[in-house]
Order: C-alpha cells, then sequence, then structure tokens
C-alpha cells in the first residue's frame, strides 16, 4: 500500500468513526425522527431547491417518478411538504417546504453545527488552526469536484 492510500484509508475509517459517533447522540434529529431514509433524501432535495419538480426530485434521487410521488404524498400528509402549481408552466406541480418542513431541515442541519461546535470547543487553538486548515482544503476539493469531471488518480 502506498503512503497516498495509507493515509486515505486512515482519513476515511476516522470520518467513519467520527460519524457514527454523531450519529449516536441521542439529541440528534434523526434519532427523533420518524421519517424514512427516503423521506429525509426528498427534503434535502427540495431544501435546496426552489420548488422541485417530480422529475428533478426523481433524478436527484435516483428513483422513479413512481417512487417520487409516494414519497411526496407521505410528506404531505406529514406535513413537510405541499405541491404547487408552477406559476410559469400549469402544467408542472412542483414540491415546495412548508413551515414544518423547514424547521426539519433546519434541526438536522444545525445539530450537525451544534454538535461541531461542541466538538470544537474540546481542541487547543494550534489544533483548531488544523482543522480549519483541513476544512478548507476539503471544501476547495468538493467545489472543484462539483465542476469538474473527477481529477486521475494520483499513486
Amino acid at each position: 500500500m502506498t503512503v497516498r492510500a495509507d493515509l486515505t484509508a486512515r482519513i476515511v475509517a476516522t470520518q467513519d468513526r467520527l460519524q457514527r459517533l454523531l450519529a449516536a447522540d441521542p439529541a440528534n434529529p434523526l434519532m427523533r425522527s420518524t421519517l424514512t431514509m427516503q423521506q429525509l433524501k426528498a427534503l434535502l432535495v427540495v431544501s435546496q431547491t426552489d420548488g422541485a419538480a417530480g422529475q428533478d426530485l426523481a433524478a436527484a434521487m435516483g428513483v422513479g417518478l413512481a417512487t417520487v410521488t409516494g414519497i411526496v404524498d407521505r410528506l404531505v400528509a406529514a406535513g413537510m411538504v405541499e405541491r404547487r402549481e408552477d406559476p410559469k408552466d400549469r402544467r408542472v406541480r412542483r414540491v415546495l417546504l412548508t413551515d414544518a418542513g423547514r424547521r426539519t431541515v433546519d434541526g438536522i442541519v444545525t445539530a450537525g453545527r451544534l454538535g461541531l461546535v461542541t466538538l470544537l470547543d474540546r481542541l487547543a487553538e494550534d489544533d483548531l488552526a488544523v482543522v480549519e486548515h483541513a476544512m478548507q482544503l476539503l471544501t476547495a476539493a468538493a467545489e472543484q469536484n462539483a465542476c469538474a469531471p473527477p481529477a486521475p488518480h494520483r499513486a
């Protein structure tokens, strides 16, 4: 195994451990949620748009339109989303978060942020600077990844 591959494997293993520790926190809103994983995915996709059309939601989730219809029906019944006619094209129905849906998504995001702040409070300033630099590097790589085809793997 190369040094790079070994480092990558250790980083991934550490990230997995961190995610498991954070997910196991009983205060995590995901632990209290009665929504299915598919419903949570739909909420997150809808939260990133200004009203998602069914086809867009299906494509983003990697499922068929019939599956999305069922997921959205259950989210409507739970009061998390609503369907509205698209003002630009009356044939299209858009899915939007309700106040309850927005609170659910915000609660998940905020819990992650609060958990991170709690962890960072335990670190010394020098260690915080290392974490800040690492986060900047990861964010820059994620931004590049979102805008370009995958870079060739370096050995």
